[in-house]
């Protein structure tokens, strides 16, 4: 993503001597490539990257997927630049808006931009899908996530949990005697213990993971699990706000592995703990099963955090 936006800043840095226009709703903007490609209409989707700046630091940065409304809709709105925008530019076109602060309320204003008179905004449409494209792009992916997820009958929760349960215990039990072999540690203090190695690709970032988890603490009091859920646990990798420990642990996670992660304070939830289940500085025990994984269409993942 920082190359990316690198690229994107100074290309627009470089055309910013471009002749001013003024978008309907009065906000000036400037354009800097003009393509050939797709162009937009009402009722298209937009897959765009955009940036806001104050001045040439790069305050943040994120692909968005937007549909644009229809020429009705639009009138019965307040006047949107940035859809103002997308209909005056076709795919792989770029532009910038000029924001003046002034004319957005307190609950609009980003940060990052204390004491600036003016927010640009850049904007790079990637690609223009129809409504019928997307449509059969989130019908995949529901399809592929339904197909990924393991299901449980009530009896299969039970039976579950008291098997993680006495597994967890067990380990936590030998890890303590220090009994426990094969144990090995990163770089940044995370100790983990491979019980069954697995199949496949390890999971990566802004994969869709399924797994299943037994955390607790090191005298085997447990805190929280998804083995008596109906559903494994499954979620974007790398989008999610999960603690250093889990972040780095899950790279080394694939389908069919069974792997333990010790996780000390500093990777876990430090002095402050997480009341009333886990105290301050406590060392971490999470017993994982990775299931699956599969690689959705970007677009599915568009505007979430991480990118």
């Amino acid at each position: 993503m920082r190359i990316l936006s690198c690229l994107l800043l100074a290309v627009l840095i470089l055309a910013g001597c471009k002749k001013e226009q003024k978008l309907p709703s009065g906000y000036k903007y400037v354009v800097h490539t003009k393509s050939s490609g797709k162009g937009l209409k009402a009722g298209d989707f937009a897959y765009y990257r955009f940036q806001l700046r104050n001045g040439d630091s790069v305050v943040a940065s994120n692909f968005q997927l937007i549909q644009v409304p229809d020429s009705a809709t639009l009138k019965q709105q307040p006047q949107n630049p940035i859809f103002e925008a997308l209909l005056r530019m076709k795919e792989k076109d770029s532009l910038t808006i000029f924001v003046p602060l002034d004319t957005l309320k307190e609950e609009q204003k980003p940060d990052g931009f204390k004491g600036a008179k003016l927010m640009y905004y850049d904007m790079v449409v990637k690609d223009v899908l129809t409504t019928d494209e997307m449509q059969k792009i989130f019908t995949d992916f529901q399809k592929n996530a339904e197909a990924k997820t393991t299901k449980r009958s009530p009896e299969q929760m039970k039976s579950e949990l008291a098997r993680a349960k006495a597994f967890t215990e067990k380990t936590a039990k030998e890890y303590l005697a220090g009994t426990l072999k094969g144990i090995k540690t990163t770089a940044s203090g995370l100790k983990y213990l491979v019980h069954d190695p697995g199949t496949g690709s390890v999971f990566k970032n802004d994969d869709i993971v399924y797994l299943d988890y037994y955390g607790a603490l090191t005298n085997g009091t447990m805190f929280d699990n998804s083995f008596e859920r109906e559903t494994d646990f499954s979620f974007p990798l790398g989008r999610q706000p999960l603690i250093p420990g889990w972040m780095e642990g899950l790279q080394l996670v694939k389908k069919g592995m069974k792997i333990t992660f010790f996780i000390p304070a500093e990777l876990g939830y430090g002095p402050q703990g997480s009341p009333p289940k886990i105290p301050a500085n406590a060392e971490l025990v999470f017993y994982i099963e990775g299931h699956d994984s599969f690689t959705p269409s970007p677009y599915v993942l568009a505007g979430q955090p991480g990118m």
